[in-house]
């Protein structure tokens, strides 16, 4: 098309060959300027890692010491990093010296690396940052999610939270195998760190949903009266009081209980405001879109380890 701005061609890796990793090869296949390159999971991890590309994308698990060693390696190859952990959203609460040992590689090799998806890294943060620019004070944030959770693997859907007798449920969240949505610390804390705000804790619960019917599903079938989703809170706190509540409610079939997809913002402050995305941002397609589209913002970025908070918005190009 006539018109169209040319950008450099940059290389391209991607660690992760499942839903995630793959959906990011599918898009940015298509996008002129960019060429894809290595891609594999565990039987390449050196070929994609060390591949030396400009970008590598790492599409994995949800935890930063999980994904650690890949970004350790990936950098000390010379890219530019993209982590859909959700835990590298802000990796400062989770492992403080981790991250900052990872950020001063990152500054030595003169490279970037960012974490998130759609959420963390816009739904709950970077969206929110939007609708602050708008306003001349922010006293308290509250922030919704309502997600389908149906197209999630079964390995997912285990972890957080679906398919659980009432006891089974709350012996996993006790012992930490069952997790419910992760990034609300993240979310918070990139907020907060943008907005020049310290939070003091955050509090969290999990309550399961349990189904009244059976569903099946692409990944197997969950029986009635076995946990079908579930609803997250989290509060953090400033001066002892709440200054930025986050609920999240994921299920396998919401309409079925009533609550449809969407996303919902409101911002208490001068003036406040309150916006909703009707239906949701998806889950899946949401973050794969997300990541796709940061490969040219985190070749712009300044080296180091930063947060979506720094970046500019995440444009298909």
């Amino acid at each position: 098309m006539t018109g169209e701005t040319e950008f450099p061609e940059i290389r391209v890796a991607i660690y992760g060959p499942g839903q995630l990793g793959t959906s990011v090869r599918d898009i940015l296949q298509h996008r002129p300027g960019i060429n894809v390159g290595e891609f594999g999971g565990r039987e390449r991890r050196q070929r994609v890692l060390e591949s030396g590309a400009d970008v590598v994308l790492i599409c994995t698990t949800s935890f930063l010491h999980d994904v650690a060693n890949d970004v350790r390696a990936a950098l000390s190859a010379g890219s530019n990093v993209i982590v859909s952990a959700e835990e590298a959203a802000y990796p400062w609460a989770t492992d403080a010296m981790l991250a900052a040992e990872l950020d001063e590689l990152a500054k030595t090799r003169a490279v970037t690396i960012v974490g998130g998806g759609i959420n963390p890294g816009f739904a709950f943060d970077w969206l929110v940052l939007a609708g602050a620019s708008a306003t001349s004070r922010v006293d308290r944030i509250r922030v919704g999610r309502i997600v389908d959770l149906s197209g999630f693997g079964a390995t997912v859907l285990s972890r957080i939270g679906v398919g659980y007798l009432p006891d089974e449920f709350d012996s996993g969240v006790a012992a930490g195998t069952i997790t419910g949505h992760i990034g609300f610390p993240q979310s918070m804390n990139v907020v907060g760190r943008h907005l020049g705000v310290s939070i003091e804790r955050i509090d969290r619960r999990i309550a399961p949903i349990f189904s009244q019917q059976g569903y099946d599903l692409r990944a197997g079938r969950i029986e009635a009266g076995r946990s079908a989703g579930f609803e997250q809170l989290y509060r953090a706190y400033v001066d002892g009081q709440v200054w930025f509540e986050a609920v999240f409610t994921g299920h396998i079939d919401p309409l079925a209980i009533g609550r449809p997809p969407r996303d919902e913002i409101s911002i208490e402050g001068d003036p406040p405001l309150h916006y909703v995305v009707d239906p949701g941002f998806k889950a899946q397609s949401g973050s794969a879109s997300l990541m796709a589209n940061s490969v040219r913002r985190v070749v712009a970025a300044r080296p180091g380890w930063i947060t979506v908070g720094e970046l500019p918005p995440a444009l298909p190009i």
